[in-house]
């Protein structure tokens, strides 16, 4: 991973479904930002996580915390699975590149399926701060391991009593 946690995170754009687009220097709307790279629109792991922050979305809201999921597929496959999954609330990005992925620490996967992107994302979910710095970093290497999002939510609860510790993991 090119950064650690209590760093900024590196700089790069996320086109929005939309019409926006995210950057990572910009300071989050919120107290923080949770960005959730995901594998794409073919993932079955990925539709019950992005569903789980679809449903959590104002529980987040209410909180401070901007949901953001992003991944390497186009416009189309994006605009596609968000309809699908009935995803109307969490903010969609697409066409992540695979540089800035990999600058994150994100793992990529080459295709194995036609409906696979021919490189993509696997799983990853950064908790970024109003300094725009990491706060925490859940970094998988396959489709099976990845964050629950009601483990972040009590998370950022915790943070919410706890703001005077640094991040863990930089050290």
């Amino acid at each position: 991973m090119a950064n650690r946690t209590g760093e900024l995170l590196p700089e790069f754009s996320v086109q929005l479904l939309n019409g926006m687009t995210w950057r990572s220097q910009d300071q989050p709307a919120g107290s923080m930002s949770l960005l959730t790279v995901y594998r794409g629109m073919w993932c079955g792991h990925c539709k019950k996580q992005l569903q789980g922050l679809e449903r959590l979305h104002d529980e987040f809201a209410s909180r401070g915390v901007d949901l953001l999921a992003v991944s390497a597929d186009s416009e189309n496959r994006a605009r596609s699975m968000a309809n699908d999954y009935q995803l109307h609330k969490l903010t969609i990005g697409f066409d992540m590149s695979i540089a800035s992925a990999r600058a994150l620490g994100v793992f990529i996967s080459k295709q194995e399926k036609a409906i696979e992107m021919p490189l993509f994302c696997e799983p990853a979910t950064f908790l970024i701060n109003k300094e725009r710095k990491l706060q925490a970093a859940w970094i998988a290497s396959s489709a099976f391991a990845r964050v629950v999002p009601d483990d972040i939510l009590a998370y950022v609860d915790f943070l919410a009593q706890h703001s005077d510790r640094a991040p863990r993991g930089s050290s």
